[in-house]
């Protein structure tokens, strides 16, 4: 599932340096879309930004993987049809229980595309889980449809308390929701 906004993703990987860009990454950051999925070290992964746009998303996932988790970077881009393009670049930094960076990861969120506000990659997920919990409750529903035509009393019980925590957990979103509107 493609979300709108969002042009590419990419990984790094803080033992070797290394980033592996989708095609969408790829084709923006290194200039060439056919690098997607390949290790690549920093200069190469960058070599489609200007110099001083790669040394600023370079230079804010180690201070990133040095002090702090979120990596937050507006990058300009160069576009073939159009002016340089504005991307929001949101990701993150895992750490180990030593507290050591292992793994980065991260978005290019497209500025342009009508309605997109930028969001960090922890509001992206909590985005992705929202919708699995909306799926979730779907297939609950079809299945107690499909239980209360076997008519079994106590499959009917179980699924009626699943459905009534998943209830929960969308009323809790709902006024979570409301709290921050407010």
């Amino acid at each position: 599932m493609t979300t709108p906004g969002i042009v590419g993703t990419w990984e790094w990987d803080p033992a070797t340096g290394c980033f592996i860009l989708d095609e969408g990454a790829a084709e923006l950051m290194a200039g060439d879309a056919g690098l997607a999925g390949h290790p690549l070290r920093s200069e190469r992964a960058t070599a489609g930004l200007d110099a001083s746009v790669a040394a600023r998303f370079l230079g804010d996932v180690r201070h990133a993987a040095e002090q702090e988790d979120d990596v937050a970077v507006d990058l300009w881009v160069p576009s073939l049809s159009r002016p340089k393009r504005r991307l929001l670049c949101r990701g993150r930094i895992h750490r180990d229980a030593r507290q050591q960076p292992v793994r980065g990861e991260g978005t290019l969120i497209d500025t342009a595309d009508p309605g997109v506000q930028a969001r960090t990659l922890r509001e992206l997920e909590h985005a992705a889980a929202a919708d699995a919990i909306d799926e979730a409750a779907e297939l609950i529903i079809a299945a107690r449809r499909a239980i209360d035509a076997s008519g079994k009393p106590r499959l009917r019980q179980l699924v009626d308390v699943l459905l009534l925590e998943i209830a929960r957990e969308i009323a809790s979103r709902s006024s979570e929701l409301d709290r921050q509107q407010h």
